[in-house]
């Protein structure tokens, strides 16, 4: 690009290469001359004229005088136990934290001292400062505040309750159970046939300890789910059981028509592992006492 400036500038002025070579030379030297002072300011700065030190003095001092211009109307001062919601929302506060400021108060404890606001969640420093202003730094306890709040406390009356007869309004207004748990526990009184032991409740899907607790104080079992007897049990009775699967219920029947006195003892070495462990159970269901 230069070269071709180079060129036609030569072309224009009717120079030879000699002369062109000296007028941009001539060229340069001047366009370096005219920026200099542009690269003195740079490499050498100018130092601060002594008037414009007097004069930045002279605006400090007259910082405080000016400041005391923003600082912020007090509108009020209260002790902080007499704050309302209000008040907190005109010292500044939004409205979030000033009714978590009276929730807090009303739950917990009320505040005696500015430094309690720090107990508040959410509550910084920045804020605490901002509020001081509008607050005394400590209150004093007024009589009616010295005195323990006392709580009625609501006695729940205990209810006791037939397991194997309750229904699911009666279950869910039990402590720890609701809707879904209820319906558990009578989905599972029906495939077991009625509950026979309070150990059972465990096996309920989804139970938690509160509500395994719950259950075993306040209910009973007053009668125990006697399905039949053994020796006269059939396929569809045993099988229909939930410990119970379709391979026990014919080795059961196949053991009963050869001895007619077999019982529980007997058979649980032939019953799959389910059935093992609920042997204690189904003596309970199955007696092996004929009729």
């Amino acid at each position: 690009m230069l070269r071709q400036f180079f060129h036609q500038s030569r072309a224009y002025f009717e120079l030879d290469h000699r002369q062109a070579k000296a007028y941009l030379w001539l060229l340069f030297f001047t366009l370096l001359v005219l920026s200099s002072p542009l690269f003195t300011y740079y490499f050498y700065p100018t130092p601060y004229d002594i008037s414009d030190i007097q004069v930045i003095e002279a605006f400090d001092d007259s910082l405080p005088f000016m400041a005391k211009y923003d600082q912020p109307k007090i509108l009020f001062h209260k002790g902080i136990d007499r704050m309302q919601e209000q008040d907190w929302i005109k010292a500044g506060l939004p409205s979030f934290m000033a009714k978590r400021i009276i929730k807090y108060q009303s739950k917990i404890k009320p505040l005696q001292k500015v430094n309690d606001l720090y107990t508040i969640y959410g509550m910084d420093s920045a804020r605490v400062e901002k509020l001081k202003p509008y607050l005394e730094d400590a209150i004093t306890p007024s009589k009616a505040s010295t005195k323990p709040i006392r709580y009625k406390k609501q006695q729940a009356s205990f209810i006791v309750l037939d397991i194997n007869s309750a229904d699911s309004s009666a279950l869910e207004a039990l402590p720890a159970i609701g809707l879904v748990l209820s319906k558990r526990i009578l989905k599972y009184r029906e495939l077991l046939k009625g509950y026979v032991r309070k150990e059972q409740y465990a096996e309920i899907y989804g139970i938690s300890p509160e509500a395994l607790s719950v259950l075993k104080m306040q209910t009973e079992i007053k009668t125990i789910p006697v399905v039949c007897s053994l020796a006269s049990a059939d396929y569809l009775k045993l099988s229909a059981h939930f410990y119970l699967s379709g391979k026990d219920a014919k080795f059961i029947m196949g053991q009963v028509k050869i001895n007619r006195q077999a019982c529980w003892d007997e058979l649980k070495s032939g019953l799959e592992e389910k059935a093992q462990q609920h042997v204690e159970e189904l003596k309970l269901y199955y007696s092996c006492e004929s009729r």
